[in-house]
């Protein structure tokens, strides 16, 4: 059952991301940490089915789980977190798990994505009882990278490797993982703590990837949010060029024929749009200079 709600759930594609503040880290009345340890008995209480949680939780527990830790999410992105939660036996509270909102750009909306910490994956290992710890990163190589407008450098890995340990009928066996600079930096734009910590970040990336090889029926199809920092700043570019080509659209109705005849020169240079934009772009332009070059129907002929 855990396993098919996890499937669902990294089906929801989902910037850049950082999970939403837990509990941890906002100021809580007293009444709140009463509801929050009531959350968490009901998310731990192996007598509930992860599809029933959901329905345990009273409006005001829900209300409380949406203004710290699922900011943002509708009821349905609530219930399926929740879901995964349970079926993982993972605390929201303890930042083992976090829903950060992602740009779809199939839908070209904001959605909610479900998203393990490290911390989660080890968890889920060691309640199979066959975790048997695992080493630190082996970093492979260095080079200097700069970023920002003053290029200031910093030395990063070329790869990290990790091995996690998994004991298979009473023998101790290693499983080893690389991860490598090149296939994870989600650049400049997204990368602040890449930036700051380039090898924790991608230790971390490797420690998923050993731990999933490790623990297949546990963790497949689940992914730490380091793995995933890359495809956020790919998806945070769309949504941007997305909400410019709104904006752009907007501004048909109100521009002159010279402003309009710029526009259709600039865009259809542009390579951030797509070809399906361009031509939606290019006919309403044409449509509006149609409508200014005309002249008016003599209502007196």
């Amino acid at each position: 059952m855990t396993k098919k709600i996890i499937e669902k759930a990294v089906v929801t594609t989902t910037p850049e991301v950082t999970p939403e503040p837990t509990a941890e880290e906002v100021e809580h009345t007293p009444a709140e940490k009463k509801e929050i340890r009531v959350i968490e008995r009901i998310i731990e209480n192996k007598e509930i089915a992860p599809q029933d949680v959901f329905g345990k939780l009273n409006r005001s527990q829900v209300n409380l789980i949406k203004n710290t830790i699922a900011k943002g999410a509708s009821d349905d992105e609530l219930r399926l977190f929740i879901q995964v939660c349970k079926g993982a036996q993972l605390n929201p509270f303890l930042k083992q798990v976090h829903l950060v909102p992602r740009w779809d750009s199939k839908s070209g909306r904001e959605v909610r994505a479900i998203q393990v910490s490290i911390d989660g994956f080890r968890s889920i290992a060691e309640s199979s009882g066959a975790y048997a710890g695992n080493e630190d990163p082996i970093f492979d190589g260095e080079q200097e990278i700069g970023y920002g407008k003053e290029k200031k450098k910093i030395t990063i890995p070329n790869s990290a490797k990790v091995t996690v340990y998994k004991i298979v009928e009473g023998q101790r066996y290693p499983f080893t993982a690389t991860a490598r600079w090149a296939e994870y930096y989600p650049g400049e734009k997204m990368g602040f703590q890449w930036h700051i910590r380039p090898y924790l970040m991608l230790g971390k990336c490797a420690e998923a990837l050993a731990l999933r090889k490790a623990f297949p029926k546990l963790l497949s199809g689940m992914y730490a949010q380091e793995e995933m920092d890359k495809g956020t700043s790919e998806e945070s570019e769309s949504a941007k060029v997305a909400k410019g080509f709104e904006t752009l659209m907007g501004l048909i109705s109100k521009a002159s024929v010279e402003v309009l005849e710029d526009y259709h020169e600039k865009i259809n240079k542009s390579d951030k749009y797509t070809t399906a934009q361009k031509n939606q772009f290019n006919e309403a332009v044409e449509k509006r200079i149609t409508e200014l070059t005309t002249p008016p129907a003599d209502v007196n002929a």
